[in-house]
C-alpha cells in the first residue's frame, strides 16, 4: 500500500469529516442554546444528555485543525476510512 495515497486520502476524510460536523456542530449548538433557556425545566436525564452532547461538541472542536496537526490516534482512524476507500480502488 502506498502511504503516501494513504496518507492524502486520510487528509481528504479529515477535511471532509471537518465539514460535516461542522456544519452539524451549528445546528446542535442552536437546539443546546435554546435548551439552556429552560434548563430549570429539564429532567436530570435531559441536563444530562444536555452536558453530555456539549462535552462532544467540544471534543469536535478541538478536532477541527489540519489534518497533519492531528495526533496519531485521531489520524488512525481518518486512515480507517481511507483504507476502506483504497480497498474499493484496488478490488
Amino acid at each position: 500500500m502506498d502511504s503516501d495515497i494513504l496518507e492524502k486520502l486520510s487528509d481528504l476524510e479529515h477535511r471532509q469529516w471537518c465539514e460535516w460536523s461542522g456544519s452539524v456542530s451549528k445546528d446542535i449548538f442552536s437546539l443546546i442554546t435554546i435548551l439552556d433557556r429552560f434548563e430549570d425545566d429539564l429532567s436530570d436525564d435531559e441536563k444530562l444528555t444536555v452536558s453530555r452532547i456539549k462535552d462532544k461538541l467540544a471534543r469536535w472542536d478541538n478536532l477541527h485543525v489540519n489534518y497533519s496537526d492531528l495526533p496519531e490516534n485521531e489520524k488512525e482512524k481518518d486512515r480507517i476510512y481511507a483504507k476502506k476507500v483504497l480497498s474499493i480502488v484496488n478490488d
